[in-house]
Order: C-alpha cells, then sequence, then structure tokens
C-alpha cells in the first residue's frame, strides 16, 4: 500500500482502530507500521490529526459512507497532478507532495463529520512545489499558503467558532472576531487566536511543528500528555517535536516571521537537510545527498527573489558542499561532514 492514495488506506487505518481486522491482519499491519517508514508516517498523520479533531470522544463509524464521499468531491488538487513517488535516496518534495494530499483529504473528512451543521460546504485549497497561494477566508482573514501546502476551511463559518485545518506552512493574518474564536488545527497542534498575525509551519515529513507570532496573542494547545496550552507574545515561538512529544520556546525578531511571504529565502542556523527540504519545495526540484552526514551541517542565509543556481552557489561556498544535475535534472549534493 506504500503510496497509494485510495481510501483504502484511510479504512485500513479505520478498521484497525476499531478491531475490525484478524487476528493475521493485526499481524501484518503492525509489521507494515515497523518496517514501511512511509506507511508509518502515514498512520501518524491519521492519528495526529484524529486526536486533534475527536480528543476523547473517539472515534466510530457512524455515516462514514457520505463522509468518505465528501473526501472525494471536496479534496482540490491541482491540475498539474502529484507526481509518483521515485525510490531515490533523500528524495523529500515528491514524498510529501503525496503525504500532505492523503492527508487534507482526511482534514475535509474529519471537519465534515465534527460540524454540527448538516450540510456545510467544505473548500480544500492545495499548492504544489514551487507554487505560493493567497486565500481570502470569509471572516476576511487572509491565508498565505507556502509550497506543498494545503488548508481545509468551511465556505461560511458557524456562528460561534471559526475553524480550520492546516497540513504544512501557512502565513495568517486573522480578523478580530472576539465572539468566534479562530482555530487552526495543524499536525497534533492547535492554535487558537481572535485577531493577529502568526506563522505555522507543519508538514507531516518534518518531525518538529512551530508556530511563530508576528502581532497579537495566540494559544497553542499540545497533546493532553504533554501540558497545559500556553500564550505566545510578538516574536515568541513555540517548537513541538513529534517524535519525542517535547515542546520548547524561543524568542525571535518579529520581524524574521514569515519572510518568505515576502520573497526572501532564509535560513538561521538551520541544517542542510532542513534547507534542502525548504528548497525543495521552494522551486520544485528534488535533491540526492552522496553522504547523509553533510546534512547536519548547519546554514545561515538570507535572499530574496533569487534563481535556484545562485541559492546552490551561494550554498557552496558557505557550507563547502558542491553540486551538479544528473541526466534526469536531480541535483546531486556532495561534500564531506562538517
Amino acid at each position: 500500500m506504500q503510496g497509494n492514495m485510495s481510501l483504502e488506506n484511510f479504512e485500513y487505518f479505520e478498521k484497525y482502530l476499531l478491531e475490525q481486522l484478524s487476528t493475521e491482519e493485526v499481524s501484518e499491519f503492525e509489521k507494515k507500521l515497523r518496517d514501511d517508514a512511509q506507511f508509518a508516517q502515514e498512520y501518524r498523520c491519521f492519528l495526529g490529526q484524529l486526536d486533534n479533531t475527536f480528543g476523547s470522544k473517539g472515534f466510530n463509524s457512524a455515516d462514514k459512507n457520505s463522509a468518505w464521499q465528501k473526501v472525494i468531491t471536496g479534496i482540490y488538487i491541482p491540475s498539474s497532478g502529484v507526481k509518483p513517488i521515485t525510490q531515490r535516496s533523500w528524495s523529500w518534495g515528491r514524498a510529501a507532495s503525496v503525504t500532505i494530499i492523503m492527508c487534507l483529504g482526511l482534514l475535509a473528512f474529519w471537519l465534515y463529520r465534527a460540524s454540527p451543521e448538516k450540510g456545510i460546504e467544505m473548500v480544500t485549497k492545495s499548492t504544489v512545489e514551487g507554487q505560493k497561494a493567497t486565500i481570502t477566508l470569509a471572516d476576511g482573514t487572509t491565508v498565505r499558503l507556502n509550497s506543498s501546502s494545503s488548508v481545509s476551511y468551511p465556505v461560511e463559518f458557524s456562528d460561534s467558532t471559526r475553524k480550520i485545518m492546516l497540513s504544512g506552512e501557512a502565513f495568517f493574518e486573522v480578523t478580530s472576531d472576539k465572539s468566534r474564536p479562530f482555530i487552526i488545527s495543524s499536525g497534533q497542534l492547535e492554535t487558537k487566536v481572535l485577531g493577529t498575525s502568526f506563522n505555522i509551519r507543519s508538514f507531516p515529513d518534518e518531525k518538529r511543528q512551530e508556530v511563530a507570532v508576528k502581532s497579537g496573542t495566540v494559544q497553542v494547545a499540545f497533546p493532553v500528555q504533554l501540558s497545559d496550552p500556553v500564550n505566545l507574545q510578538v516574536g515568541d515561538v513555540v517548537i513541538y517535536d513529534n517524535a519525542s512529544s517535547t515542546m520548547e520556546l524561543e524568542k525571535v525578531d518579529p520581524e524574521s516571521i514569515a519572510l518568505w511571504t515576502q520573497g526572501y529565502i532564509y535560513f538561521e542556523n538551520e541544517t542542510l537537510g532542513q534547507v534542502l527540504k525548504s528548497l525543495s519545495r521552494w522551486y520544485g526540484v528534488e535533491f540526492s545527498v552522496e553522504d547523509p552526514r553533510i546534512l547536519n551541517c548547519r546554514v545561515t542565509l538570507k535572499q530574496r527573489d533569487e534563481t535556484l543556481k545562485n541559492i546552490l552557489e551561494i550554498l557552496k561556498y558557505a557550507s563547502y558542499v558542491e553540486y551538479e544535475f544528473n541526466e534526469n535534472q536531480m541535483i546531486i549534493i556532495k561534500g564531506k561532514p562538517c
């Protein structure tokens, strides 16, 4: 089932949780979790969003057929389509796109099931590698969606709340409405605001999620076993580690938050591995690394509206790495560990 984007995987996860698999099927499922990294990542995404949506209320199969149909008809897939996953080491971009589309199908399903209003119309918008988008919601809130990201939201918000879901990265400028909190579910985090601007980074293929506040106040809730919600002020950044279920707080210059919305490529002491992931999404390219140890090298970089070649040249001199394009236009990164 690796790379399978049909409803089959969704129902497979559901049956496992509802204990509807035979003993042999359970053994096969749990073996795939141990041996198949992509399958395990998809299942973690499923569990994380399920936990956000249902909390302690549990999960049942009521109205499943109509809900699945909502997923089929509601999900937005770009006209260019999603390219198939290729079996190349350190090729993040395509795998990320596939995982994001899978997760956003689930997001549309969860929002539909969780909504008290019957017949609510949902919209899911996605960007592919190298693409960005600006979306204006019904309340006037602006969502700037980064590459390889998706957001799912209702056409009209309810009278009591404004709830949407995000996979990937987006910068929000939320219209103030004290009577209706604005809530974003992303991975295992839930961000709640009344009116402010902030950035959320929550890609399914990254182990960390981040919320950074540029103006106003934001409340971020974590899985129950971690801690109580935290209130973030201007310049605060909360970083949640999915693998260890831990979080940390940092303080940054608020002017450095979401510089990508102004055309900047900005990295502050980031690993080369993280930099290559971001460049893969930004430019829609694939990287292959000859020696994975160099991915731990640190990079600081701030450039605006630069070509990919110029960025690679800067990395060449700043990180002492070499690069070349192979016949399939994949970029080969070479170098010695730092």
